[in-house]
């Protein structure tokens, strides 16, 4: 049983722990951990009112099918906001209860004036008008810890998102050949995925081939097309049942440029020595730290220019930060990821990127595709 029940008591722990008049959940990614309904719509728990989903009309019949589904049906009450009001004759479901109020209005009512209320609000605008009627504390922090332990369920689905990815980089491989585009290897990434199940990807795939492989955010291009002596970067991941994956290979069909093979077995080791320190008990600041210690011994941190990771779950990049000085302490159930990078201006770059889960004894690859792509 997905454990919904026991999340919403956990928001009802933290109303009493922060001594709250309501608790107002605005970010989608957070509404879905607590409730399992994916769509638009806020969670709100109020002292005196219980929890109510309050979702615009097209969504109504979703969430009270997500809540039923996830079986908190009887805890959480499904309110439709309507502002511009609706036909007298529409019915949206049986003992349907829309408010004929803006947004605003609509979490006023439900909550009250004057109150203090812990929220993850990120929304400035929504923020400025709420601040007028109530007092807002952020718990966004406290909702991203909970967040950040993952239970098994939720690892079984990051580890079939994993399959999923390694199932489309294995056919996006499999279709390189000089004069093929970076767009035309994304796209069939992308097809992959669906055909295999995913709900949609991660983010958009990165495709860069050659000097392209330099930008750690680099954008396919339709023009861009594979040569003699390219190496070629793929980054990619797939949500499954609205768990991500997130990987990186980086491959040379060939020889590759001068000094790539060595770069890439550098990279290479320093995500092998932040592995190996990964375990509980280790700030995640320590593993970016020895990344860069590994590939300043090889003359190469200068172009190691992004943080080591972050964490993944229902979103690809969420807590915890694997940074310089980061000082998350690591507990088991984090699922993070060890991604160093070279990035030589005018060359060619260098990612590898692995997704492991933190264990009692240490860390546990979920990524099992192939490293070393260069021999």
């Amino acid at each position: 049983m997905q454990p919904y029940r026991e999340r919403l008591a956990k928001l009802e722990a933290l109303l009493e722990e922060e001594n709250l008049d309501a608790i107002l959940v605005t970010r989608s990614p957070n509404v879905f951990y607590f409730t399992g309904y994916r769509g638009a719509g806020f969670l709100v728990l109020a002292r005196n009112n219980g929890f109510a989903l309050l979702v615009p009309p097209l969504e109504y019949l979703n969430a009270l099918d997500s809540v039923k589904e996830n079986d908190v049906d009887d805890k959480v009450e499904v309110v439709g906001y309507q502002p511009y009001g609706l036909p007298e004759d529409l019915v949206l479901a049986p003992k349907q209860k829309v408010l004929q109020k803006s947004l605003v209005d609509s979490i006023i009512e439900i909550i009250g004036e004057e109150k203090r209320v812990g929220s993850d609000l990120t929304n400035l605008t929504l923020y400025n008008e709420l601040v007028k009627k109530l007092k807002l504390i952020d718990i966004d922090k406290k909702i991203a810890h909970m967040r950040m332990i993952k239970d098994p369920w939720e690892i079984e689905r990051m580890e079939t998102a994993v399959a999923i990815a390694e199932e489309a980089l294995q056919a996006a491989i499999d279709s390189l050949d000089y004069g093929v585009s970076e767009q035309e290897i994304a796209a069939i990434i992308e097809y992959s995925f669906r055909v295999m199940g995913a709900d949609d990807h991660s983010f958009p795939p990165i495709v860069a081939f050659g000097e392209n492989t330099v930008y750690p955010h680099a954008s396919p291009s339709k023009r861009r097309r594979l040569e003699p002596g390219m190496p070629v970067l793929i980054d990619l991941g797939a949500i499954y049942k609205g768990y991500c994956s997130d990987m990186t290979r980086t491959l040379v069909l060939d020889e590759g440029p001068e000094g790539f093979r060595d770069t890439a077995e550098a990279v290479l080791e320093a995500v092998e020595e932040a592995i190996d320190l990964a375990a509980p008990g280790v700030k995640t600041g320590e593993l970016d730290a020895k990344a860069r210690e590994v590939l300043r011994k090889h003359g190469l941190a200068y172009y190691f220019n992004h943080s080591l990771g972050h964490g993944v779950g229902i979103e690809v990049h969420e807590e915890p930060r694997v940074s310089y000085g980061s000082d998350t302490v690591l507990e088991p159930g984090i699922v993070i990821t060890i991604e160093p990078g070279v990035y030589i201006p005018g060359k060619y770059g260098v990612r590898i990127e692995e997704m492991i889960l933190v264990t009692k004894k240490g860390a546990k690859r979920l990524t099992r595709f192939p490293t070393r792509l260069w021999l």
